[in-house]
């Protein structure tokens, strides 16, 4: 699903474009709260150009995790490309079954809480690790999203692909994200996409 391909057409956008509609508000969000020398993880880290962006910007350390295998030799070429991989501890795997419990000042998840069956251990596990700021964005619960989620999960369900998408009612993941003392501070929407920033509650 998440294949090399699709790596390296996504850095080639980002180098002559920038980042997507909904990771670079969230960054701009990040960074005008003040990230100097602050501890990153990106969970979905993708081919790391969020996760570049945030320490060209002045974050001090990233951990990045990405389940697609196929996006750490992409990822890892940007990253060297900016002089920056004694700042970043990669991953392959799912961030959850890994079990890493370390806490980080910005953590940062783009397009990836619909990846997940159940979101409410990833949007736990994110919001209880975050020591400053948590920035997230998930799928717009509307009609024609839902719809359109069908239709790609019955294509893959055609291919024998066993990946499929995700919407989970943004009421759920904000009340999880409340209750592990979080405070929302921002918030935006792209036609399918909204996204959101919590700051941690004194």
């Amino acid at each position: 699903m998440f294949n090399a391909e699709q790596a390296a057409r996504a850095v080639r956008r980002f180098e002559s474009k920038g980042l997507d509609g909904t990771a670079q508000p969230m960054v701009d969000e990040l960074r005008s709260r003040g990230i100097d020398g602050a501890t990153l993880l990106e969970v979905g880290a993708g081919s790391a150009t969020a996760l570049v962006t945030l320490l060209e910007g002045g974050a001090g350390r990233a951990v990045g995790y990405d389940i697609s295998p196929s996006y750490e030799k992409v990822a890892g070429a940007l990253i060297a490309g900016r002089g920056l991989t004694d700042r970043v501890e990669w991953h392959t795997g799912d961030y959850l079954a890994a079990g890493d419990t370390r806490g980080a000042d910005l953590v940062f998840l783009n397009r990836v809480v619909c990846c997940y069956p159940d979101m409410a251990p990833l949007v736990d596990a994110a919001a209880t690790r975050t020591r400053s700021l948590l920035a997230l964005s998930y799928p717009r619960d509307r009609w024609f999203i839902r719809l359109g989620i069908r239709m790609i999960n019955g294509f893959l369900r055609l291919r024998r692909v066993t990946f499929r998408v995700f919407v989970h009612e943004p009421a759920a993941i904000d009340a999880r994200i409340a209750a592990a003392g979080l405070a929302e501070v921002a918030s935006g929407s792209t036609a399918a996409w909204h996204w959101k920033v919590w700051e941690r509650v004194a």
